[in-house]
């Protein structure tokens, strides 16, 4: 079956890393290496043909075997941990739209998302296990019955509990409805991630139109309405909590109880850029 073929993309041996620098740390200066040179941040969208076959990418793509005889219990605190992973999450999904070299959307590849994996201390993470099984702090896939970890996976010491919500401002999946990629420091996350909500919620995902009474926002509030507190009345405590003051927000704070939900579609096509 399609899921049990995964793609481990980080395969191979590593290169010599230097001495004075743990993995970790050389990866993430990687990653804002191929952010600076090869994302916009401000359109979100990704100049993958650019690149394949950069010498930063190369550089990347080094160091993610070092990855493969990484001490994650060495990633000890939340801030390193949700960082780390947001990162790696990210990168992750464009190294696996080129590698396969798709070309219109990750949705070419029946399972992307559980089929692109990255081995790293000794253990294997899909996407899916990635975002669901360690940042989402082991919750169920929106539409899936079981969690991705069983009680006993070893891989559950490195869930992130509690689970924080803005990392769904944070996490790109390569479409062009996701958030712009952004990249997190360690001591930085809260802030950023601060940063990343109200980046979102005040963007076109969020549209009030006051005279229907209206919200229509992005389908990861739908799909991810548990971990923002599971009802429309804390959907909209989420939007309160980040949007700018002005006309719309004082009109959301006054209806609150009037407000009817609806949902965006979500556009799947590749959040890439020709330039």
């Amino acid at each position: 079956m399609w899921f049990r073929s995964r793609i481990v993309l980080n395969a191979g041996t590593p290169s010599q890393i230097p001495a004075e620098q743990s993995i970790d740390i050389a990866l993430t200066l990687a990653m804002a290496d191929l952010k600076a040179k090869f994302i916009d941040a401000e359109r979100g969208a990704v100049r993958y043909k650019s690149i394949r076959g950069s010498e930063e990418f190369e550089r990347y793509k080094d160091l993610t075997r070092g990855l493969r005889s990484f001490d994650l219990r060495s990633v000890k605190d939340r801030g390193p941990r949700l960082a780390f992973w947001t990162n790696i999450y990210n990168t992750a999904v464009i190294h696996g739209v080129i590698e396969l070299g798709l070309e219109r959307s990750v949705k070419e590849y029946p399972g992307f998302f559980d089929r692109i994996t990255y081995e790293i201390g000794g253990s294997r993470f899909s996407l899916n296990e990635m975002e669901h099984g360690l940042l989402r702090g082991n919750r169920r896939h929106p539409y899936r019955v079981l969690k991705p970890f069983r009680e006993r996976d070893p891989r559950l010491e490195f869930a992130i509990v509690p689970l924080d919500p803005r990392i769904h401002f944070a996490l790109v999946c390569g479409a062009r409805s996701c958030p712009p990629i952004g990249f997190y420091e360690a001591e930085q996350i809260d802030f950023q991630l601060g940063l990343a909500a109200m980046s979102f919620i005040n963007s076109p995902q969020v549209k009030i139109l006051p005279e229907e009474k209206t919200v229509f926002i992005s389908m990861i509030f739908k799909w991810y309405k548990i971990d923002f507190g599971g009802s429309d009345r804390a959907l909209l405590d989420t939007l309160l909590n980040y949007l700018d003051e002005g006309k719309d927000k004082a009109f959301l704070e006054e209806n609150r109880n009037q407000i009817r939900i609806r949902y965006q579609p979500y556009d799947w096509n590749l959040n890439q850029s020709e330039r």
